[in-house]
């Protein structure tokens, strides 16, 4: 299409020049006329077509020949002048459209002065870049010098996914998040505390309190942690959320027994994955069959599921074995599920 405008921009011009000439041509154009018909015709086959190009040049000549409806063999004038109205449509189409809207884009050479001041100064951002174009004369936006500061690469330490770093510490990783619990007459919220080892996907140690608090947290944590460094084993991340029983006198407090409490981002439960996954399983397996009657109910139960939880029960993490391995057993000996179940 943007062929045949060129090329009736360029008739247009010539049909300009022929008018100022005055009737000497018009027998070389009525000959061109007839001869453009003939070149035609004589490509007929079966069923007779003209191209684009020839209906574009009879076009031009039928404005160029005062009688050129006389001249006319091939196709009727009504024909003509509906190809005349298509590209002269098209011709004006092209002149009115409507320009780019949005800012106008700036010169080439300042695209490429911003991109080189930022690769020689390498801790410059946008607002000093922008102070600098403008004592050079470069009167232009700071977003507009942002968007083309080439982008830097990340550095490593900043590259690492959260999946990596479980990956890399899930042997030393311990995640820990509360469980809420309404009593049965639904006037006591019991806040279940819990300890996750990422590796094994273990319940390490849990404990309920209607009113957690810091110190309280404190206290939970050390006979946990007391309790693992009995069997042998050791930690190093201590993954939790926001909460304020997690806060910066529990913080001190790992980091006196050499663990780095690490904390999820706020409105990212994804990053604490594990500790919400066991919060579904407890309630989807145990919870939703069960109404504690008394908090001592609450963790006589909770106990029985968390021992069934880490011995027998199988996970697809773990190739379908149990957080605490086992040998094999005998079908007599398989111990029931402590929830109520449907009938």
């Amino acid at each position: 299409m943007f062929y045949e405008i060129s090329i009736l921009l360029n008739l247009v011009l010539i049909l300009h020049v022929i008018n100022k000439i005055g009737a000497e041509s018009n027998n070389s154009i009525q000959i061109l006329f007839l001869k453009s018909q003939l070149s035609a015709y004589k490509r007929k086959r079966k069923k007779f077509h003209t191209k684009p190009f020839e209906r574009l040049k009879l076009v031009f000549l039928s404005c160029l020949d005062p009688n050129w409806i006389e001249n006319l063999i091939l196709v009727s004038p009504h024909t003509l002048l509906e190809w005349r109205n298509n590209k002269f449509k098209i011709f004006w189409a092209l002149l009115s459209r409507k320009k780019k809207t949005g800012r106008p884009n700036i010169p080439w050479k300042v695209i490429k002065l911003i991109r080189r001041v930022a690769k020689e100064n390498k801790i410059w951002g946008a607002t000093k870049l922008h102070g600098l174009l403008l004592k050079f004369g470069h009167d232009i936006c700071e977003r507009t010098v942002s968007k083309y500061i080439p982008k830097r690469p990340h550095s490593p330490k900043k590259r690492l996914s959260w999946k990596e770093f479980y990956s890399l510490h899930a042997d030393s990783m311990v995640v820990s998040h509360t469980l809420s619990v309404y009593s049965s007459n639904f006037k006591k919220i019991f806040r279940v505390v819990f300890f996750l080892h990422v590796g094994s996907r273990q319940i390490l140690h849990f404990d309920i309190h209607t009113n957690p608090t810091t110190n309280w947290m404190r206290k939970v944590l050390k006979f946990a942690v007391r309790k693992q460094i009995q069997k042998g084993k050791t930690f190093h991340y201590f993954l939790s959320d926001n909460d304020f029983i997690f806060g910066k006198r529990f913080t001190k407090y790992l980091e006196k027994i050499g663990i780095k409490h690490k904390k999820n981002s706020l409105r990212s439960p994804w990053q604490n994955c594990y500790a919400e996954r066991w919060i579904k399983t407890c309630r989807n397996e145990f919870l939703d069959f069960f109404i504690p009657l008394n908090q001592y109910h609450l963790e006589k139960k909770l106990e029985e599921f968390i021992h069934f939880y880490n011995n027998h029960r199988t996970h697809l993490a773990l190739n379908k074995d149990s957080p605490v391995l086992n040998w094999l057993f005998a079908l007599s000996a398989l111990p029931s599920i402590p929830a109520i179940w449907y009938p």
